[in-house]
């Protein structure tokens, strides 16, 4: 690669801020960051604090997100936009890092701009999403929906189990509470979106390469499967008289588990289903669970596989249906389709990491993240950096301050490559 500047970002700098994040938590639950809580609105704050510490104009869209622009001096016509953001906020007991090291990978890229006094023919905005986790209104993403025009007022109406309504909570950060079906104004006018993130999985550390270039990310739906049989006294209830939901609840985990087998190793793609949460009613020691409510979660980079997968669980459950005597019923609740990231940018990224020295790999994202729905009108690109042992949304979640600086040298020479300040040999 050839230009003037080398990009450069600071792993104690990087460390101060994740541990500075860190301690903005649940005091009995580390790490828990949740959306629309006193630790996140401190963390907010916090950020915005940062941003304006270098230079950055501050502002909280209507869709609650926290911008940080950096302006160019080109102002002979309406500018372009060139985006880096991730997330600040976590699940219950999760990681210092999901999400937190791409917004500081933002931040990185700002100091260097400055103090190398480099402007770019475009604006930078550094964008914390909001509420990209899963949450108590059953969706994810907030922020990005609503840059990318997929806010639904159905949405914005939930409520959750203290009767406060989504709407309201996204007023009360800043917001402004209302739907978005269009994507935002100047969409037209984002050249890039780029994302950050550690990969929640262990190939990049198990062959000890630096750079995950994300392919795609996959398309995820969630269902809420009901089950429901007849309740009844365990000790006086004959075998054969009955209609245990939670036993034909369990023969339907077991069909979702072997569909899931089956399709994931015929698929070249990303493939995966799974029941990580069950209600059993009444849930009493002596009596017959009289119905269960679960949640599917799957996870496909193939709409084919994804449609072959339903169609079999729905005739395996008619089957069991028929043959436990109880009702089941199969509703899906949300869906996001398969989002492919940018061929341009990914060979932007993949001669930045070359430039620079550190090895990489073409990757496939099992997780949702903000830049599915970003990359709906825009280009977008996601780096993933190793992840120890592949643990992710729980508290041992770890990425070295290393690994975060070299992912951040990367998102920064990748901007400087998109500003025409560097290029490589190939372009």
């Amino acid at each position: 690669m050839t230009g003037q500047f080398y990009p450069y970002s600071d792993p104690d700098r990087i460390k101060a801020m994740v541990n500075a994040l860190a301690a903005m938590t649940e005091r009995d639950r580390p790490f828990t960051r949740l959306v629309f809580s006193a630790e996140y609105k401190e963390a907010r704050a916090w950020l915005q604090t940062q941003f304006e510490q270098v230079g950055l104009e501050c502002q909280i869209d209507a869709g609650g997100n926290l911008i940080g622009t950096r302006k160019t001096a080109n102002t002979a016509e309406p500018p372009q936009k060139l985006i880096i953001g991730s997330h600040i906020d976590t699940v219950a007991a999760g990681g210092r890092f999901d999400g937190i090291a791409g917004v500081i990978a933002g931040l990185e890229t700002i100091h260097f701009l400055n103090k190398q006094s480099i402007d770019l023919p475009f604006d930078i905005e550094i964008v914390d999403f909001l509420g990209e986790e899963l949450n108590v209104w059953g969706t994810s993403c907030l922020g990005s929906r609503y840059m990318a025009g997929l806010l639904s007022d159905e949405l914005l109406a939930r409520s959750d189990q203290n009767g406060r309504l989504l709407s309201d909570e996204i007023e009360k950060i800043g917001g402004a509470g209302i739907a978005a079906t269009v994507p935002r104004q100047d969409a037209d006018k984002i050249i890039a979106c780029l994302e950050l993130h550690i990969e929640q999985s262990s190939r990049l550390e198990r062959e000890g390469i630096d750079i995950g270039i994300v392919t795609d990310i996959p398309g995820i739906s969630r269902h809420a499967i009901s089950v429901s049989g007849s309740a009844g006294h365990s000790g006086t209830t004959r075998m054969q008289e009955r209609k245990d939901a939670l036993v034909t609840a369990s023969h339907i985990v077991t069909k979702i588990r072997d569909f899931a087998l089956e399709i994931s190793e015929q698929d070249n793609g990303h493939f995966v289903a799974t029941v990580g949460r069950v209600e059993v009613y009444p849930n009493g020691a002596a009596v017959i669970p009289g119905h269960v409510s679960m949640i599917l979660d799957l996870r496909a980079s193939n709409e084919k596989s994804r449609d072959r997968f339903l169609g079999n669980l729905k005739a395996a459950c008619n089957e069991i249906s028929h043959r436990e005597s109880c009702a089941i019923g199969i509703d899906q609740t949300s869906y996001a389709g398969v989002a492919s990231m940018d061929s341009s940018l990914r060979t932007h990224i993949a001669r930045s990491a070359e430039g620079i020295g550190l090895s990489h790999i073409s990757i496939a994202s099992g997780a949702g993240h903000d830049m599915a729905h970003m990359s709906r009108i825009a280009p977008a690109a996601m780096i993933f950096i190793p992840c120890k042992e592949g643990l992710s949304h729980c508290p041992e979640e770890f990425a070295t301050p290393e690994a975060i600086a070299k992912g951040s040298a990367v998102v920064t020479c990748t901007v400087l490559m998109l500003a025409g300040i560097l290029f490589s040999s190939g372009t």
